[in-house]
């Protein structure tokens, strides 16, 4: 193209701390490093973001670009918006959570993820190419038969990591009191009540075993559901609930647990576990959805989330230093191959064969 090609993405909410968010801002830099004039339209704009982006009601107003980028992570009136536009359109799909996890807790939540099933079907008849982060979000859109699907990891905050790279293993500090971390939202699909019952196991065998969960609500109801089953466990006591907390702070979660262990039943990549990798955290993980190909081959994936068989993980990794080592270094390997600073080349290359290409010529 002889002038500056023009590429808008649109995103149903933006924040800095989410992954998606993060990732679209990243993606952002990427076209305006390859001289494109970029534009990040959402639904909701805030204190945060207002510098950033531009809420989609005025899109129509602005000139019309050559690519349409859209961030698809839930339902959205914009993705109706999108689909009646007639640019060329990029799917960039991180996955929805089935709604059937949320309806008994948040059905508001829960329709609008139903909704964003449904309206994925009509952005893949859209779109002209789309790009899954995860060969399981490429599964699921396969069956949507999109005309061209990539697979490229998300996008990730380095900031978030080491600074000087993966530290040196390390041992656990205190095998009588080993601290056990998960980091994602509470959330019905990240299964944080089987963590509670594998802990209340753990604590019999290893009573001053820590649960610590970091993370903002997503269910209110859900949350108070933990509170409440973590009491009747009689574990209240070794179970900190952090909420969202600052990188600061996350680092130092990350450098003071002992092990990352994640039951969820629903991620379309998971980034928290290659946070704790790239932390020489050990991780346990549940064999579902994106968290096999997430961690390849360096954690223990568990076919069987049972506490007591959880439970008997938790303590092999904690006691086992052999092994533990063994976790450690596979871990911070991975976590090297994905690092934003590898994955960047591969979105910048993907975006330059695009914009070059007839795909988006109008």
């Amino acid at each position: 193209m002889s002038r500056r090609p023009v590429v808008h993405q649109f995103i149903p909410s933006l924040a800095r701390r989410d992954a998606v968010g993060f990732h679209t801002f990243a993606v952002d830099e990427i076209l305006r490093g390859l001289g494109a004039e970029s534009t990040i339209y959402t639904a909701h704009i805030n204190s945060e973001t207002k510098d950033r982006a531009r809420h989609y009601r005025q899109h129509a107003r602005d000139p019309s670009p050559d690519l349409i980028v859209y961030q698809a992570s839930i339902g959205s009136p914009m993705a109706d918006y999108v689909m009646g536009r007639s640019e060329p359109l990029m799917l960039n799909y991180h996955n929805m959570t089935p709604p059937e996890f949320f309806y008994g807790w948040d059905s508001t939540l829960g329709a609008e993820l139903d909704r964003g099933r449904r309206q994925l079907a009509g952005l893949c008849h859209r779109a002209s190419v789309a790009v899954a982060d995860s060969e399981f979000n490429a599964r699921d859109l396969a069956e949507l038969k999109p005309a061209r699907v990539e697979v490229i990891p998300v996008l990730t905050d380095d900031a978030l990591l080491p600074v000087d790279g993966p530290p040196a293993p390390r041992a656990v500090r205190d095998r009588s009191a080993p601290t056990v971390l998960f980091v994602g939202r509470l959330a019905p699909n990240k299964c944080q009540h089987d963590l509670l019952a594998a802990m209340a196991v753990l604590r019999q065998r290893i009573p001053g075993a820590e649960l610590v969960l970091v993370g903002s609500s997503s269910a209110e109801r859900y949350e108070q559901s933990l509170r409440e089953f973590a009491a009747e466990l009689g574990i209240a006591d070794s179970v900190r609930f952090e909420g969202s907390v600052s990188a600061t702070d996350l680092g130092s979660w990350y450098r003071s647990a002992d092990v990352f262990v994640c039951l969820s039943e629903h991620e379309g990549f998971c980034v928290p576990i290659l946070e704790a990798m790239a932390w020489g955290l050990p991780v346990i993980a549940f064999d579902a959805a994106a968290v096999p190909d997430t961690v390849a081959g360096a954690g223990v994936v568990l076919e069987d989330k049972s506490a007591g068989v959880v439970a008997s993980a938790i303590e092999r990794v904690v006691s086992d230093e052999l092994l533990r080592q063994h976790l450690v270094e596979l871990g911070s390997a991975r976590a090297e191959e994905l690092r934003a600073s590898v994955v960047r080349p591969r979105f910048r290359d993907f975006f330059l064969e695009l914009l070059k290409s007839g795909e988006i010529r109008r």
